[in-house]
């Protein structure tokens, strides 16, 4: 699976728990609006676990935009509380999720940045060797 399918997988979950936020990937618009979501990745990390399998933890910041700071707090512990409910999303395993206070921006929106930190396992390509067709066996 590719990095993107795990950032769509993300905003589509976001999706599901607010209908009503937009939502943009990877770029903070200069200009940004009431009760919008930005999925950005941060962070790639890749461990071997096994000689068949390795880990990659990722971290991704999700940053919410308000008019009010009063409305950034109950979204993002709503978002938070999502994120340990389904302990998965896509293919990715959800580790933590921790947000900041709101701040003011120069927009005069207010601002939460979140990070999430995920990991997920996958299958080392393994060398295909050809099938036996016929074995015999001698017996004296």
């Amino acid at each position: 699976m590719a990095l993107i399918d795990d950032i769509v997988a993300i905003e589509s979950f976001i999706k599901a728990q607010f209908p009503d936020a937009t939502t943009t990937k990877q770029t903070v618009p200069t200009a940004p609006t009431h009760n919008s979501f930005v999925i950005r990745f941060l962070n790639d990390d890749r461990e071997t676990e096994t000689r068949y399998h390795f880990r990659i933890d990722r971290e991704y910041q999700i940053v919410y935009f308000a008019s009010k700071a009063e409305q950034v707090l109950p979204k993002m512990d709503a978002l938070a509380r999502a994120f340990y409910e389904a302990d998965v999303i896509g293919r990715v395993r959800v580790e933590s999720f921790a947000f900041s206070q709101p701040a003011k921006t120069e927009s005069g929106m207010y601002v939460s940045i979140g990070i999430l930190e995920t990991s997920a396992r996958e299958a080392r390509t393994q060398t295909q060797y050809p099938k036996m067709n016929k074995v015999t066996v001698n017996q004296r």
